[in-house]
């Protein structure tokens, strides 16, 4: 585990342990610590042929491999080896992702929300015997009733009864009874909760359930099992690998993951809602930008004969003069982010040059702000 700095996040260590957890179930004499630098000429073969992994995923793995090989050597030639990799599927999955179309997985994968919707009307809850079962059911209710998050929030999340639990680190369900049950999703700990919308705006930390179903559900399984965690076995929180092979096993699809469930949701909510304001709301419900939404989710079905379908080139065209619309404020809010993340980087280098040349003594609340930590071997604030 790499010390905790700016050159290495919560993100990057979520994505080692995620490697890790892999190799190890499928390799032998596998160390946490050193797996990396004692496989960097294998890994990336292994990744590239990992198929349950997608092309995103594999993008984040090249990259994290880089960061960590620099960390301990800047000029290990496999540092560079990496970032090519990971450089190279970025442009092809950015590229996919601005035609808006489906991969092959996804083509095969792919089901539309109400087959989803199907499967659910289809079974009766209280006709499920078994912990397992339920979860699956529950997991696939959450996903449908209510616009998808990322795997990690449904993973880590716990439940709580009283806001004075939430303590602004961990991920929460609160179920309130005061009055009519309500139950919102407390996200406190994801891939953007720290960018410049998420952090200014803690409400939308707050994500409050609208689905009567999904919320009786939700407090009858608390009811029926009572737990720390949303998902949990032996007391223990699911890994990923759960969760997936739980959501395969209830839509009975071979390999679908979560970004189809929200890829999903995305077609069937715009078809549904063409006001930019509604399409905003659900964008900050599943924690991405509307940009974000249109260019990874939404996807362009080509239909048999655009001739008969008038009305699917007019919504075609639409949709691509709001995505270069967005794409302007996108490039502007990039352009802002990495000016405050410039005058941050100043502000913590002139705060540690202080307190490691100028004796001056930091204070708590600074040191936390700025991610500053002491280096015991080389007796400095770094």
């Amino acid at each position: 585990m790499k010390a905790k700095n700016n050159d290495w996040s919560k993100q990057h260590e979520k994505l080692h342990s995620m490697l890790y957890n892999y190799m190890n179930k499928n390799f032998k004499n596998i160390n946490e610590y050193s797996f990396i630098n004692e496989n960097k000429r294998q890994l990336m073969s292994i990744i590239e042929k990992n198929n349950n992994w997608g092309a995103s995923s594999k993008e984040s793995l090249f990259f994290m491999i880089a960061r960590f090989l620099m960390i301990d050597n800047p000029n290990d030639k496999y540092v560079k080896l990496y970032q090519e990799a990971g450089f190279k599927l970025l442009q092809e999955n950015r590229a996919k992702e601005n035609e808006n179309q489906q991969d092959e997985k996804e083509i095969e994968n792919y089901k539309p929300h109400n087959y989803f919707i199907d499967i659910l009307n289809s079974v009766n809850v209280d006709d499920i015997k078994t912990k397992i079962g339920h979860y699956q059911y529950l997991l696939l209710a959450l996903l449908t009733y209510q616009a998808p998050l990322r795997t990690n929030f449904y993973v880590t999340a716990k439940i709580i009864r009283s806001m004075k639990e939430n303590d602004k680190t961990n991920n929460f369900i609160w179920i309130t009874r005061k009055g009519s049950i309500k139950i919102f999703y407390i996200v406190n700990d994801d891939k953007v909760s720290k960018t410049k919308i998420y952090a200014m705006n803690k409400n939308l930390s707050y994500i409050k359930l609208e689905d009567n179903n999904l919320i009786k559900l939700i407090n009858d399984s608390y009811e029926k099992y009572p737990r720390e965690y949303l998902f949990e076995i032996n007391n223990k929180p699911i890994s990923q690998t759960t969760y997936l092979n739980w959501l395969r096993k209830i839509t009975q699809v071979s390999q679908i993951n979560n970004d189809i469930m929200r890829s999903s949701y995305v077609n069937w909510f715009y078809e549904h809602n063409k006001k930019l304001s509604d399409r905003e709301k659900l964008a900050y419900q599943m924690r991405h930008s509307v940009l974000t939404s249109q260019r990874n989710y939404l996807k362009v079905f080509e239909p048999e004969d655009n001739k008969e379908k008038p009305e699917i080139i007019q919504t075609t065209e639409e949709l691509k003069k709001e995505i270069d619309k967005l794409k302007e404020q996108l490039n502007k809010c990039q352009s802002d982010k990495a000016i405050d993340e410039s005058k941050f980087n100043k502000n913590r280098r002139d705060v540690i040059y202080k307190i490691n040349k100028k004796n001056v003594k930091p204070r708590e609340e600074t040191l936390k702000k700025y991610n500053i930590v002491y280096d015991d071997n080389k007796k400095l604030y770094v």
